[in-house]
């Protein structure tokens, strides 16, 4: 039997025979693994025999090369915090450490279940920031930069599409924690305490204030990487510039040249004395001419 005192449990990565017990003390029927990752987000909230299973979506390997979001299942039956989760990321970590420094005033299930969802607010308000720090340097890669040095573009992109989905995935966990909270928030004959409902519209606009600080992050990505685009475009288009103004350059003493490498026995220019320069002066005339005619132009 569980303690008489209990107001949260949490499940992580939990054995079957822990299923069974949990599901047998309180009167539950704990979603399965598989269940929790294929809910649909419109059937992620529901009532059944006086207990509501929530499930938000919460950031983890932020800091990783491949950042995911993993489902926790929030199960509130009286007055009693279930959390059901396959993956331990760092805002239950910080308030299980939380816990164990400080005495947090949470009298019921909902207050833990409002302190948690603070921690994974801040976390992703953490997340969101260093994204916005990374982007600020990712401009400055690209905008603020001397003439000579050439920008790692293959990094910049890299860089680029791994703070958007950072950015999605934060976003989509902001907008799961909102239906959530919308949820706790909404008018029924079981009140919640004063101190719980204050903290639940804290964290409903936190969780607004950050849902516009991703959008922003995600416009200011998007431009960034249109503006690396191109300006690859346009490096890639001065290289074919160069290439196809030399070859205009190139092309009338080429033309010359294929002129007097004729075999014909009557060319005058064969048995002149200074025929040989003559054809020479010729080309590199031919070739000065068509570069300053392309310079007046301004096609240089």
């Amino acid at each position: 039997m569980l303690p008489a005192d209990t107001i949260w449990i949490d499940m992580l990565d939990p054995t079957e025979q822990e299923r069974h017990f949990i599901d047998n003390a309180l009167g539950l029927a704990m979603p399965k693994k598989e269940i929790m990752r294929e809910i649909e987000p419109s059937s992620r909230l529901y009532q059944t025999e006086g207990a509501s299973y929530l499930t938000v979506v919460t950031l983890t390997a932020a800091d990783t090369l491949k950042p995911q979001n993993d489902p926790v299942t929030f199960v509130v039956t009286q007055n009693l915090l279930v959390t059901l989760r396959y993956a331990d990321p760092q805002p239950f970590r910080n308030f299980i450490a939380n816990l164990h420094r400080y005495t947090l005033t949470c009298t019921c299930g909902e207050d833990v279940m409002a302190a948690l969802f603070d921690a994974i607010v801040a976390r992703v308000a953490d997340i969101l920031e260093k994204v916005n720090s990374e982007t600020d340097e990712i401009s400055g890669q690209i905008f603020h930069r001397d003439r000579i040095s050439r920008p790692d573009y293959d990094g910049v992109l890299r860089r680029v599409g791994r703070n958007q989905t950072v950015t999605v995935l934060a976003r989509d966990s902001l907008v799961s924690l909102a239906r959530v909270v919308t949820f706790m928030l909404r008018p029924v004959e079981s009140k919640l305490q004063k101190q719980t409902g204050r903290a639940f519209k804290t964290v409903s606009r936190d969780i607004s204030s950050l849902s516009d600080q991703a959008s922003f992050l995600s416009n200011n990505l998007n431009f960034l990487l249109d503006a690396t685009l191109g300006l690859i475009n346009s490096e890639q288009n001065g290289i074919i510039k160069i290439f196809s103004v030399a070859a205009v350059v190139f092309l009338p003493p080429t033309l010359i040249a294929s002129i007097y490498g004729m075999n014909f026995k009557d060319m005058p220019e064969l048995d002149w004395l200074f025929g040989y320069p003559f054809a020479l002066g010729l080309m590199v005339a031919s070739a000065v001419f068509t570069y300053v005619f392309f310079k007046r132009k301004g096609w240089l």
